[in-house]
């Protein structure tokens, strides 16, 4: 066969491995030629071989150092890149799991670590057998997780981190999978963090234990955020109260969809009853039909962003949620957005009369009917 006709073969069966993946993400570095050998020790004259492995899947690749990255658990999809008359594979992912003969395996790395893969590649060409092998050190580095973020084990979470709220834990379905913690005690978390008095109902001196379960009582880290667009997919923003070392105030922090209700949120249980433990601020107020998720307040104490401290009554001083046309309240119908003046009236002159303690005398405010 030709040399010009060789390598054009070549270059075909390249570009078919290429697109057989269907990913934008491939990366690999040529490597210099390895002459086949036949069962002899003979190269025949046969054309060099040249094989390396390509990798997708990943969070981030260093092309200068050819090391795919990602945070624990990393599942990645190999495949070889080489001459044509290899055409069969065994791989090997370095982290003591079975080799794979499939010709593009999908590998999932559960510990943080750095891994070498392997991949021998066989084939024949007439009654020559072919054979090349390629090692690529540190080709997937698997970094920790970091505090708040979701977890299968604690020797996935970072140093000093355990992985916490796993299924089956007693946290509560919405925790599909655990997240990395620790307790903050002192109130302090490092950047990126925040201490927060959860889950409700324990005390902010309490300490963050887990017991054989891996269910936990507060306080404990949880990734810092202002918006829901600060934290994971399928984790979402509240508001809980600061824990530690850290009386009267507030943190942001992150959990699952569905694992506590915010700041506002409606919070009755099935039989009517109002249940605190649906909040994360702890406390489950009588207001509307429904119970509003909301906490204490005063002069002193100031209430999360986004909402404001409201006399309504009786003694009674409570953060309310802002609102407006396009941001209403929750359907409570015994709620509606309201502002409130100064002296405790109402702009409609309608409902319980409310007067805004510290924030904003001009926003309106889902408050009682």
């Amino acid at each position: 066969m030709a040399p010009g006709r060789q390598l054009s073969l070549w270059a075909a069966a390249v570009a078919m491995v290429a697109a057989a993946a269907g990913c934008h993400q491939r990366f690999y570095v040529p490597l210099p030629s390895d002459a086949a050998v036949d069962a002899g020790g003979n190269d025949g004259g046969l054309v060099p071989l040249t094989l390396d492995i390509a990798v997708t899947g990943c969070a981030t690749f260093d092309e200068a150092t050819v090391a795919c990255s990602g945070v624990a658990p990393l599942t990645v999809t190999f495949s070889p890149v080489g001459s044509p008359v290899l055409t069969s594979f065994l791989w090997s992912f370095g982290d003591g799991s079975p080799t794979s003969s499939d010709l593009a395996p999908t590998h999932t790395y559960t510990l943080p670590g750095s891994y070498d893969v392997k991949v021998t590649g066989n084939g024949t060409m007439g009654t020559t057998v072919s054979q090349l092998m390629q090692t690529r050190r540190s080709l997937i580095i698997v970094q920790s997780v970091s505090t708040g973020a979701a977890c299968d084990v604690d020797g996935q979470c970072g140093d000093g981190l355990r992985c916490l709220c796993q299924p089956g834990s007693g946290c509560g379905a919405a925790f599909l999978r655990g997240f990395c913690s620790t307790g903050c005690q002192t109130g302090f978390c490092g950047a990126g963090a925040a201490c927060a008095d959860y889950p409700p109902g324990t005390t902010p001196d309490a300490g963050a234990t887990a017991d054989a379960s891996g269910s936990v009582t507060a306080p404990i880290c949880l990734a810092s955020c202002q918006t829901d667009a600060d934290c994971s997919i399928g984790f979402v923003c509240e508001s809980f109260p600061a824990g530690g070392s850290t009386t009267g105030g507030w943190a942001r922090g992150c959990l699952p969809l569905g694992a506590a209700r915010d700041l506002g949120s409606s919070c009755r249980d099935a039989d009517g009853a109002l249940d605190d433990s649906r909040c994360s601020t702890d406390v489950c107020a009588d207001l509307g039909q429904l119970g509003i998720c909301s906490g204490a307040c005063d002069a002193t104490r100031a209430c999360p962003e986004g909402t404001a401290c409201a006399a309504l009554g009786g003694g009674r001083q409570l953060c309310l949620s802002t609102c407006s046309p396009t941001q209403p309240c929750s359907g409570d119908p015994g709620l509606s957005c309201r502002r409130a003046d100064a002296d405790g009236g109402t702009d409609a002159g309608a409902g319980a009369a409310f007067g805004i303690i510290g924030g904003d005398t001009g926003a309106s405010y889902c408050a009682p009917i």
